[in-house]
């Protein structure tokens, strides 16, 4: 590929940031994908992960596919549910994109997942990951069935693609985790409401709070009688939990969710 011809396909990447705004839902990603991602980097099949960092590295909560062959995935689970590959600990651990091809593998590559990996036909993968320590989470974006050779094109071209999506699919999934009624109004709660909030979940009485905020106790009265307003609920026992259930709900899994 030339060099003009080269540019002017990252441009077009680029611009693949334009028209990521309205992408709220995982059907709405996976479409994005489909009319955005795939003509500036070819591949016939998808799979983009997010999980949670911890101090052993990133737990995958979630994996949205795009025409990817579950029997590949169902293969992969250990006994917790969780998912893992080589691809991915290689693109957490360098922060590097990956290239793999089956008919040149890696010396190190585990038997059973490279015959899983060709029984499944996933052929050439190029894969990136997005390490996000700002919000504690990272992703990972594995593309197969690229025609032609990989090589360095392709690793330019993950490293201005990958960075977009990762915006995108965090957008995204914190939707899918704010999606009920108790969980937007609390996302709509000011950073001094929550922390008050936060008093009253750990026990604290109204002078409590006061002290920790720098607050008097009828400011805080104030704003709890506000955040009851909002949160629509009527008593400390109801918000505490209204709370844990919340957190509960939104809390990482041990399992990775395929979606």
């Amino acid at each position: 590929m030339s060099r003009a011809k080269e540019k002017a396909r990252l441009t077009v990447i680029d611009a693949v940031a334009l028209n990521a705004d309205s992408v709220r839902t995982i059907d709405e990603y996976k479409e994005w994908t489909r009319r955005k991602i795939r003509p500036v980097f070819p591949h016939k099949i998808l799979i983009s992960g997010y999980g949670h960092l911890h101090a052993g590295g990133v737990a995958i909560d979630y994996l949205v596919t795009i025409n990817f062959p579950q029997s590949y995935l169902q293969r992969l689970r250990n006994r917790a549910g969780a998912i893992d590959t080589p691809v991915l600990r290689r693109c957490l651990a360098t922060q590097e994109p990956q290239l793999f091809e089956p008919d040149r593998p890696w010396p190190d590559a585990p038997a059973a997942w490279l015959e899983n990996f060709r029984e499944s036909g996933l052929k050439n993968l190029a894969s990136h990951a997005v390490i996000d320590t700002e919000r504690c989470v990272g992703t990972y974006h594995s593309f197969h069935r690229i025609p032609g050779r990989l090589g360095g094109a392709h690793v330019q071209a993950l490293k201005r693609i990958v960075p977009v999506m990762h915006e995108v699919l965090c957008k995204v999934i914190d939707l899918v985790r704010l999606d009920s009624d108790f969980a937007r109004r609390l996302a709509a709660l000011s950073a001094r409401e929550m922390e008050i909030v936060q008093g009253v979940k750990s026990g604290k009485s109204n002078t409590e709070i006061a002290g920790l905020s720098g607050l008097s106790e009828n400011t805080v009265k104030h704003h709890l009688t506000r955040i009851f307003g909002k949160l629509a609920v009527e008593t400390r026992v109801q918000l505490v939990q209204w709370l844990v259930e919340h957190e509960t709900k939104v809390a990482p899994e041990l399992a990775t969710k395929i979606v």
